[in-house]
């Protein structure tokens, strides 16, 4: 379908949902009125907006999407807009906003709502109504109108893993060689050729313009600079966290007859399982403060090299340590830059940071800990 056309669908359905109330349902005392398509004042849209008592005209633009980067764009034309039209909401309308572009708007004054019923509307002193964090079927909307990149799954996530480890500038080409470099050494610490890192410039190129058209990188030239490392991992985590817990349904928990030290265990695993496997979570942190190692240890190992029937067979062995959980990563990319100790072969700090975040409660400190005193460090003095 040719994008006009898309964007003209598009239109009819935000249409429709005006007129249905589909951006307010379930805000008592709000509704929309008076809804007119291509308004004299020359937007997408006009319509008043009451809630209770109070009532504002609202200038409406719609737009097929709303990053962060076209937010950032918009935002020096929505501040003249105010200035010129005081009393009057100039709202940016789209099928879904992502939490991100949420907090943009907010932050720089933008109005906006959804199909989803996320909306925030602030006419100082006049009228104010907002409601967030509302996730709906944005893929049912426009469908052919987002982005399917997402560079915090799958195999796109390995460029993070690049940027992250060591926040520097770096070029496309540059990104694909340390994929290159780290696939090299992973291999001769594991004895495992099976594991490669790389992925195709297309797709590198793809999962920086994602994270670009959401304000995470910045370009300078040819160069990619990572401006906030911080938050973009805890942006990370964020995503991860429901991955983590989708793959928890496929893991193997079993009794743990080795013993109580990570090195006990270690040796106890080796002739059992298959490389490539590496501990993670507490058992990949286990040096500093916060760590219970009483609950289980964590274990990636890759779903071929995962022999169930024979590691089920452990819970036939008295338990003399925490138990052991076998956990399937959702991409290879989980053993980027494992730690070198062949004797306790463990994840990154990175990926340690992610599965400890996912975890919560008592973990979510150790996070913490790790963030603040391993891994900002180590940036700082890259």
């Amino acid at each position: 379908m040719p994008m006009q056309a898309t964007a003209t669908e598009f239109e009819k359905t935000v249409l429709q949902a005006l007129r249905n109330q589909t951006p307010v349902r379930g805000l008592p005392g709000v509704r929309i009125g008076t809804v007119r398509q291509q308004p004299k004042e020359g937007f997408d849209f006009s319509f008043e907006l009451e809630s209770g008592a109070s009532r504002v005209l609202v200038l409406g633009e719609v737009k097929s999407t709303l990053s962060p980067k076209l937010l950032q764009e918009i935002a020096p034309w929505i501040r003249r807009m105010k200035a010129l039209r005081p009393g009057v909401a100039f709202a940016l309308i789209t099928a879904a906003i992502s939490p991100r572009s949420q907090a943009y708007s907010i932050e720089n004054g933008i109005d906006f709502l959804d199909l989803d019923g996320n909306i925030s509307i602030n006419v100082p002193g006049t009228f104010t109504l907002q409601r967030l964090g509302i996730r709906g079927q944005k893929s049912n909307v426009a469908p052919n109108l987002f982005p399917a990149a997402n560079v915090f799954s799958g195999r796109s996530s390995r460029v993070l893993r690049v940027l992250l480890e060591k926040p520097k500038p770096r070029t496309l080409t540059q990104i694909a060689e340390e994929m290159t470099a780290e696939t090299k050494r992973i291999s001769q610490v594991f004895s495992a050729q099976e594991l490669e890192f790389t992925i195709t410039m297309g797709a590198i190129s793809k999962a920086i313009s994602s994270l670009d058209e959401q304000l995470w990188i910045r370009r300078q030239g040819s160069l990619i600079v990572v401006p906030e490392p911080r938050r973009l991992l805890i942006e990370w985590a964020e995503k991860y966290k429901e991955r983590y817990r989708w793959r928890l349904r496929s893991s193997v928990e079993v009794s743990n007859p080795f013993g109580v030290t990570m090195s006990e265990i270690s040796e106890g695993l080796k002739p059992l399982i298959r490389e490539p496997y590496a501990f993670t979570g507490a058992a990949a942190a286990a040096d500093a403060p916060f760590v219970d190692l009483l609950g289980r240890i964590e274990v990636f190992l890759l779903p071929d090299k995962k022999d169930d029937r024979r590691l089920r067979q452990l819970d036939q062995r008295p338990g003399l340590g925490p138990r052991l959980r076998f956990i399937d990563p959702y991409d290879s990319g989980v053993f980027m830059y494992a730690n070198l100790d062949v004797a306790i072969p463990r994840v990154s700090n990175i990926q340690t940071y992610l599965d400890l975040y996912a975890q919560g409660g008592r973990d979510l400190k150790q996070a913490d800990y790790l963030l603040d005193n391993a891994i900002e460090p180590r940036w700082k003095a890259a």
